[in-house]
Parts: C-alpha cells; structure tokens; sequence
C-alpha cells in the first residue's frame, strides 16, 4: 500500500470515529459556556478534570459535547 493511499485510509477511519454533528469551542467561548476563568480552565485541564482541548495548529478547540458532559457532574 502506497504512502498516500494509507493516509487515505487513515483520514477516513478518522472520520468515522468522531460524530460529524461535533461542534468545536474556541478558548473564549469554552470559558463562558463553563462559566470559568482561563486560569481554572487550565488549572483543570492539568488536573484532568476537564476535558483535554484539540490543537489544530496554534489553536486549541474544545469538543461542545465534552464540556457540556464535564458541566453536569
């Protein structure tokens, strides 16, 4: 299997893995949907008490579904 026919393959298991309805939050929009300041935010998701952000390259995003998730508990 060629180089560009795995990355396909892969890109496509990919896509099938996350729900294609997911809606991404920006920084500022996570800390007013949490109610939290950046400082917490971070601190949390050190602690691993919040969700993990995806980086997508300088910018972090995080999954809408997530936060809701971490705000019921």
């Amino acid at each position: 299997m060629r180089k560009s026919e795995r990355r396909k393959t892969a890109a496509a298991r990919q896509a099938t893995t996350q729900p294609a309805e997911a809606q991404w939050r920006t920084t500022q929009e996570t800390l007013v949907m949490a109610q939290i300041s950046r400082t917490t935010l971070h601190k949390a998701v050190k602690a691993g008490t919040f969700p993990k952000p995806i980086k997508i390259g300088k910018k972090c995003v995080w999954i809408e579904d997530e936060i809701k998730q971490w705000m019921k508990r």
